[in-house]
């Protein structure tokens, strides 16, 4: 090798070196949220430039109203994927708990006692899910698969053809403009943020979600945490429902179809892993961000509905992938 291409070589090591020894100052929560945080400013920034009506205050507020239901929810499958579980009932318990809310405002309840009720709902979805996974051994693709038909059914039979509008105006302060969602989003934020960093409940989901045999031979209570962690994304999937019908004013039988799978996908696509044991509500922030940026600028770029639809499944496989990858080289490691 000539010097000239030794000097070179040398050069862009000790750049390389540096940079890394840059990026390892900073601290782990920037760390971990970096990667889909560039990504998020880099296409915010492909659309400012060529949809100019996406740069106007009312999209980025109508961005996050539009974000925040399905944040809420994404924070109760943030836990469960980080544990190493699957809740694809989150849609319809979406749908149970906002019939359950408008059948107690039909019965003229006061408007603490619905928000408590449909909370409660969720919740109670949340332990037959948590039940039925950890005493019968049944994968918890298929148990949530059931439950998404059993509560998609009970909503059916308790709202179907009954006109449930109208809250109480303090209701529907849950729902109203951009503060009233975003609000609820941060106290969602707040409460799992606690739980995953600061709880020995949220400790255990990385440990049971990295290796479960492990965890349980550690002494963790690996159902008992298992239940808890439907628990929590029962009551999330319940205060976005809540959330969403005092936004609408309207209750439906029809609710949360599919909600399940862009749940799934703002957690994924924010980085937390499919496998269990890696991840973070705040990665959640950004993945759904994303979804919501993505299909505004299409939309500002009036690009058809079926377009935009491919393009967010286009990202959902691309972070499945990056996942892999990165699980296999910390398997590697």
């Amino acid at each position: 090798m000539k010097p000239l291409e030794t000097s070179t070589v040398a050069e862009k090591s000790d750049a390389d070196r540096v940079q890394r020894s840059l990026y390892s100052r900073l601290p782990a929560g920037v760390r971990e949220i970096l990667p889909p945080l560039v990504g998020l400013l880099l296409l915010m920034a492909v659309f400012f430039v060529f949809a100019p009506t996406f740069r106007q205050w009312v999209a980025m507020t109508d961005i996050l109203q539009n974000s925040s239901v399905l944040f809420i929810m994404s924070t109760g499958m943030t836990v469960c994927l980080i544990a190493g579980c699957l809740d694809l009932s989150v849609g319809s318990i979406f749908a149970l708990v906002s019939v359950v809310a408008g059948r107690l405002m039909l019965d003229n309840a006061p408007w603490p006692l619905i928000i408590l009720g449909g909370l409660t709902a969720g919740v109670l979805c949340g332990v037959i899910n948590g039940l039925i996974v950890t005493k019968t051994g049944v994968p918890t693709l298929i148990a949530t698969l059931g439950t998404l038909q059993i509560f998609r059914g009970i909503a059916n039979m308790l709202g179907s053809g009954v006109d449930m509008s109208r809250f109480p105006a303090a209701f529907d302060l849950l729902g109203k403009g951009t503060w009233g969602p975003v609000t609820n989003s941060v106290i969602a934020f707040a409460i799992v943020w606690f739980i995953l960093t600061k709880t020995k409940v949220g400790f255990h989901a990385f440990a049971i979600g990295g290796n479960q045999e492990v965890a349980r031979l550690a002494g963790i209570p690996v159902n008992r945490s298992k239940v808890i962690y439907y628990c929590i994304s029962g009551f999330m999937s319940a205060l976005s429902s809540l959330v969403y019908t005092a936004r609408v004013d309207f209750a439906h039988v029809n609710r949360g179809i599919s909600y399940e799978l862009w749940a799934i996908a703002g957690v994924v696509i924010g980085g937390t892993s499919m496998f269990g044991g890696v991840g973070s509500v705040g990665k959640t922030v950004i993945g759904v961000l994303i979804i919501r940026v993505l299909e505004a600028g299409l939309i500002h770029l009036h690009v058809q509905s079926f377009w935009q639809q491919v393009a967010v499944g286009v990202v959902i496989i691309v972070a499945v992938w990056l996942d892999f990858i990165q699980r296999r080289a910390r398997e590697k490691a």
